[in-house]
């Protein structure tokens, strides 16, 4: 069995950042749900910046299509263009299938990792260097 799903892309979005990177998010993807790709910073760099990440495969169009003029699809022709192009241009793509420069996770990018589609989402968010948010145990109970 073949797929069209051939990258893995790990993204990581700055707490600042997440309304933008969500419009971002429903204009490359593929349904209106995509709006919620970015619901909760939950991983930490070492200085403590919170981001919010996502790791999924996608089909070789979307990169191709983060580098693009953003238009609205036709699953969400309400979509904030503006926020979205915000977004865009703060991407910093590091794309592991051509060989791209390693990259870290910063508060003012959105880091992107392109990989095969079997790489693994946490080497990709350590390598980015963000680590999960401690959990107080005592909050949970």
């Amino acid at each position: 069995m073949t797929t069209e799903y051939i990258i893995r892309t790990t993204i990581a979005a700055p707490a600042a950042h997440m309304p933008d990177a969500n419009q971002l998010a429903l204009i490359l993807g593929e349904s209106a749900a995509d709006i919620n790709t970015f619901t909760a910073a939950r991983y930490q760099d070492a200085a403590g910046n919170l981001y919010a990440v996502c790791s999924t495969v996608v089909k070789p169009i979307f990169a191709q299509s983060a580098s693009q003029p953003l238009q609205a699809p036709d699953f969400a022709p309400d979509a904030d263009l503006e926020a979205a192009t915000r977004a865009q241009s703060i991407l910093n793509i590091e794309d592991r299938i051509n060989g791209g420069e390693a990259i870290t996770a910063t508060p003012d990018t959105i880091a992107v990792i392109l990989d095969d589609r079997l790489a693994s989402a946490q080497e990709h968010i350590s390598s980015l260097g963000l680590s999960p948010v401690p959990v107080d145990e005592e909050s949970m109970l």
